[in-house]
């Protein structure tokens, strides 16, 4: 019966200390209550593999090591069939511990100083990944314990790489928690500049040639123009924090496949002595705990002259690769620093911003681990339009001004920033009972203000959620706290419905910074993303003054504050005589969105009194066509198939219709996707053109065709 241990990291290193204390008392009362304490060598059961792992547990003091040493009685490693057998063993007891080369855990526990990480230690002279090993097991151990390998033969990296590690190495794993999301992609610059630091004070101390290790961006550290470490950060989401589990590989010893740091001593000083592996990682934990502290506390920005003096890519020139129209195309760009969410901020000649997202790109390295100053290859293209410019920061495929969407993953690491606004724009058909307001006040994506649909419109008409007027739009997003240089994310809680309808709005009214999230709510679920509860009086004071402020505008009144400008894009938006001319005239392909059953007037239509069929010449691709089941957006080239097969072509004018005027706004974002974004939206759709006389507005059936 294993003793329950689990830590949240203290505040203090008093409180960490503190915290110690009573678990050992807490572990030694149960140790007793039981008559038995950890055994020196602790065979686990329940595992089929005949390959066991020997971890060897160590604390800072006896009462660290004997809580490690019942909190790792329950560890497994793999999954299925490959679960690993485990042998556990206390440090005093195992016959094998810093013997033979082997990880020295009492000379590292001297040299550290730190208080919250590295405490609580696990050894292996051989061991698939450390890695692996906290993170399927982070529940069980105490946050800041550390893993540490003298071989690992399935390494982890990014891309999930997997390699076997030569001798020579220092490999190690630990954990930390973190409540901010958006701080998230900045710990791995955290932890790499921990290590640069850590490494530099070594040397002072031990009064060796101190090296001048570097950052590569985003996770590499090099040497001399060689790779001599990498870092790996993955997490994990429980309610109210994010889990971290961080690895680092080091080339201590080895001088093989690039070099190590010890080779850079001796080529300074033959006769320095060499660096320790327990030494290194006692000081990336002394300097790891204290800039981490900082980066909590006070966010990157109090850490980035640290950074910057110790990366390699201040006023880099880069070659940017892009694609267009199947050519490739390069232009180079000044590397400036990071942007606010942690990506490469670079000017091009001409003055422009570029983004440069670590997704499939590197920075010119060869197959030898040296860097070649001035490429940037991005080998995905053009799937994955890693680097992109624009005059607003952006990225392709996670944020770009032409592609409609951004995902889950892009609105975490943005959210709360000034310039991003988040709107919940819920809508459901009539006969789906739902109530989208009340939705959103019990749960939403935080910071999220509600887009009533029905209620910011058009007040001089009974069809319903018909555009409103340009100065009635204003004021509402006004109200809504939304300016002219604003970035506005949309979502729904269908996935894919409403949303596309006000992405459709702002684009109609010359804002083209509007984004919907891919997938909407559910796919923001689905990635264990947080939640909001509640709503405050703010949130509902800003969603109620939004369609006040269209009543207000429709009776003549004046509103007090206008922060958006808008103007309208006709180009955009058909109205009833525009439909009308193109039946007889067929300058464009008009598209219906709705089923096939509602477009052939076999199925009825949800409002009531409104018949069902379809504008003639009208050709049916039903909105579910444009996303697959997550939901998310299909790709460009599969959105393409999806229109050809319905026999429309890409390259003729399209106006898209449905029954409202809202899914057509998915049509329409599908659209955008493949390159057409001037596909204008018939806003009455078959609601308006339904109610016409027949004579002069025909409409066709399955039967009567």
């Amino acid at each position: 019966m294993p003793f329950p241990v689990r830590f949240s990291p203290p505040v203090t290193a008093a409180a960490a200390a503190a915290g110690a204390v009573l678990a050992a008392i807490a572990l030694r009362r149960y140790l007793s209550s039981s008559r038995q304490r950890p055994s020196a060598s602790v065979t686990m059961s329940a595992h089929r593999s005949n390959n066991a792992a020997t971890l060897v547990v160590s604390g800072k003091s006896p009462e660290d090591q004997e809580l490690l040493a019942s909190a790792a009685s329950s560890l497994s490693l793999g999954e299925g069939e490959g679960v690993e057998k485990i042998t556990l063993a206390l440090d005093s007891d195992s016959p094998v511990a810093g013997k033979d080369g082997g990880f020295d855990a009492g000379a590292y526990m001297d040299a550290l100083r730190a208080r919250r990480f590295g405490r609580w230690m696990l050894w292996s002279p051989r061991l698939a990944s450390t890695q692996d090993l906290i993170a399927q097991n982070f529940s069980k151990l105490p946050v800041g314990v550390v893993c540490v390998a003298d071989m690992q033969f399935k390494g982890r990296g990014r891309s999930k790489n997997v390699w076997e590690s030569p001798p020579g190495c220092l490999m190690f794993s630990f954990t930390s928690q973190m409540q901010d999301a958006r701080k998230l992609p900045l710990m791995q610059y955290v932890v790499c500049l921990s290590m640069t630091e850590a490494i530099k004070e070594l040397c002072r101390s031990k009064g060796l040639p101190e090296l001048d290790v570097r950052i590569k961006w985003p996770n590499d550290l090099y040497l001399k123009g060689l790779k001599v470490g990498g870092i790996l950060c993955s997490s994990s989401y429980e309610p109210k924090v994010y889990n971290i589990c961080t690895g680092i590989g080091l080339n201590v010893d080895n001088e093989k496949p690039t070099t190590c740091l010890n080779a850079g001593i001796q080529e300074i000083n033959a006769n320095a002595p060499k660096l320790k592996r327990e030494d290194i990682m006692a000081f990336f934990f002394n300097k790891f705990e204290t800039l981490f502290e900082t980066f909590s506390n006070q966010g990157f920005q109090a850490l980035e002259k640290q950074y910057y003096d110790s990366w390699l890519h201040s006023g880099q020139k880069v070659v940017v690769q892009d694609v267009h129209e199947g050519q490739s195309v390069g232009s180079v760009v000044t590397i400036q620093g990071l942007t606010p969410a942690g990506y490469l901020h670079a000017i091009g000649h001409d003055g422009q911003s570029y983004e440069l997202h670590p997704d499939g790109n590197r920075i010119g390295e060869e197959k030898d681990g040296s860097i070649s100053p001035n490429r940037l290859i991005s080998p995905r293209l053009p799937e994955s339009f890693a680097i992109v410019g624009s005059s607003q920061l952006a990225c392709r495929s996670i944020m770009a001004e032409d592609d409609p969407v951004v995902s889950a993953q892009w609105l975490q690491q943005h959210l709360g920033l000034p310039d991003v606004k988040v709107l919940d724009a819920s809508w459901y058909m009539p006969e789906e009972n739902r109530d989208p307001w009340q939705e959103y006040q019990v749960s939403h994506i935080p910071g999220a203000l509600f887009f009533d649909i029905d209620g910011i419109v058009d007040r001089t008409t009974d069809l319903p959620h018909m555009l409103p007027s340009k100065e009635a739009f204003a004021a509402a997003v006004s109200a809504l706290g939304i300016r002219n240089q604003d970035k506005v994310i949309i979502y729904d809680g269908k996935g894919f419905f409403s949303a596309p309808r006000v992405w459709w709005m702002f684009r109609v009214f010359g804002h083209n910074k509007v984004w919907v999230l891919d997938g909407g709510l559910p796919q923001w679920r689905g990635s264990g993303l947080d939640l909001g509860s509640n709503i405050n009086d703010d949130s509902i004071l800003k969603s109620k003054a939004a369609n006040n402020a269209v009543e207000t505008v429709y009776n003549g009144g004046m509103v007090d504050t206008i922060t958006f400008q808008a103007e309208f894009q006709p180009q955009l938006f058909w109205t009833l005589e525009q439909v009308a001319h193109n039946v007889a005239a067929r300058t464009h392909q008009q598209v219906d969105a709705r089923s096939k059953g509602r477009f052939d007037g076999i199925a009825p239509e949800p409002r009531k009194g409104v018949r069902s069929g379809h504008i003639p010449g009208s050709i049916c691709v039903p909105f579910p066509e444009m996303f697959d089941g997550a939901p998310r957006l299909l790709p460009a080239d599969e959105l393409r198939k999806k229109f050809e097969q319905a026999g429309i072509s890409i390259d003729h004018p399209i106006v898209v219709s449905c029954g409202s005027g809202v899914t057509a706004c998915i049509l329409a974002l599908g659209l955008h996707r493949i390159g057409k974004h001037d596909i204008p939206v018939y806003d009455g759709s078959w609601t308006e053109w339904e109610a016409q006389p027949d004579p002069n507005y025909p409409k066709v059936t399955a039967t009567a065709s």
